[in-house]
């Protein structure tokens, strides 16, 4: 059993993880690495794929763990989130298919955010939403600020249900990669749908969204450098004592 599965949808993202891994290797088939967090826990990297169906399939197949983790970017729900900005989320809220808030699932988000704030990140703890569906322009996510969340992301959701299932905590880590006033790249081609990598070229949106990528990436590896087990098996009451 491993201490801790992370789940990745697109590629960067997993870059992000397992280039600040210890010991890391392939794993089983195609989509897994094995490696080891800053204090030696075992950890499985699971590269998932974009959505909520192929996420809940790679958690249906991960092997048991001690704990779950949800590992990417996001878009920021609230003005004051900007690109390279990390959100932990204790709770998910899962839309809908017609995009109406669902069940609000669990998450330890204040005792990963306690633990960041004890070794210098800063990382900000509230609501996720989980979207079926990729939010694009400004409009669609403020239609989400009524759920008090921070950001949106699309695979949580089905990660956090499959956890809860078999028993097993469940924690995210997101770094915003697009603010809540900022549309994603509409022209043809910008995003490559299999792995999430933009396509520089010459379109303007499209080379902010590369910067903000790569800013995003660096950010998310530095903190999965640092990154204990105990960050995500930390009860709420940690928080609490932290005074966060």
């Amino acid at each position: 059993m491993f201490d801790v599965t992370i789940f990745t949808a697109l590629g960067w993202e997993r870059r992000a993880v397992t280039e600040a891994l210890r010991t890391l290797e392939p794993s089983g088939p195609s989509g897994a690495w094995r490696g080891r967090l800053a204090d030696g826990a075992s950890c499985l990297v699971v590269q998932t794929g974009i959505g909520p169906a192929r996420a809940a399939a790679a958690a249906a197949a991960a092997p048991p763990a001690g704990a779950f983790l949800a590992c990417g970017c996001a878009g920021a729900l609230v003005g004051w989130l900007v690109a390279g900005d990390l959100v932990t989320a204790e709770s998910v809220i899962a839309l809908e298919a017609d995009g109406r808030a669902g069940e609000r699932l669990p998450a330890a988000g204040a005792g990963l955010a306690a633990w960041a704030a004890g070794r210098g990140f800063r990382v900000h703890a509230g609501g996720l939403v989980a979207s079926p569906v990729v939010l694009g322009t400004a409009e669609a996510k403020a239609a989400l600020r009524a759920t008090g969340a921070l950001a949106v992301e699309m695979e949580s959701g089905a990660l956090a249900a499959a956890a809860r299932a078999r028993g097993i905590p469940f924690a995210a880590l997101r770094v915003v990669l697009d603010g809540a006033g900022e549309a994603l790249p509409a022209e043809l081609g910008v995003i490559d749908e299999a792995t999430g990598e933009v396509r520089a070229g010459r379109w303007p949106a499209a080379a902010r969204l590369a910067r903000q990528q790569r800013s995003a990436a660096r950010r998310l590896g530095a903190i999965m450098a640092a990154l204990e087990v105990e960050a995500i098996a930390a009860p709420p009451e940690a928080a609490t004592a932290a005074g966060i």
